[in-house]
């Protein structure tokens, strides 16, 4: 599949950013990953917390997630749009 720049993609359904849904969604997911042994994507400097939850949202903040978000219309089609462009 041919990578796409950020604005020759499209977001055809739903809003053009994540929702609060979708955002707890990805958080969650990935903190269970983190906290069963998943290896982590960032790396951990300092003073920083080795909470899982702590972890999934600074993954997400940075973009390293590679999640894909599936949107359903009520009519049964969809679109898979990467994480990284529902980010701000």
């Amino acid at each position: 599949m041919p990578m796409r720049s950020k604005t020759s993609f499209k977001i055809k359904i739903g809003p053009p950013k994540l929702t609060r849904y979708e955002r707890a969604r990805v958080i969650g997911a990935r903190a269970l990953q983190v906290a069963l042994g998943a290896p982590i994507l960032i790396k951990l400097e300092g003073n920083i917390p080795l909470d899982p939850l702590f972890i999934a949202e600074k993954e997400l903040e940075l973009g390293v997630l590679p999640i894909i978000i599936r949107r359903r219309t009520p009519s049964g089609e969809y679109q898979d749009i990467p994480i990284k462009y529902l980010l701000n």
